[in-house]
């Protein structure tokens, strides 16, 4: 990733209104939602789940515990989660 490229933040909101996020490449998510044969590791820039301290995209940012992301994903397979939230979540700036 050259530091010109932009970061953008995906969101998605969990049934208790709890909102995890990652941190994907600008413009890729767009991209990849319409040609799904792009690999998610040029969509994203880890494949680290976040939450924050408030709950909200705002805030410290938290890795958020196995059980919280099995609780919410129904999984803890991070490369499933990651695809989730990518599939289903909403853009916003950083």
């Amino acid at each position: 990733m050259s530091p010109t490229d932009k970061a953008t933040k995906v969101v998605y909101k969990g049934a208790d209104g709890t909102e995890f996020f990652v941190i994907a490449n600008e413009g890729m998510v767009s991209k990849w939602k319409k040609d799904k044969t792009i690999p998610l590791v040029d969509v994203v820039q880890n494949f680290d789940v976040f939450t924050s301290s408030t709950g909200s995209n705002t805030g410290e940012y938290i890795r958020p515990s196995t059980g919280i992301l099995e609780g919410t994903f129904k999984t803890a397979n991070n490369d499933d989660i990651v695809k989730k939230i990518i599939s289903e979540g909403e853009e916003k700036g950083l």
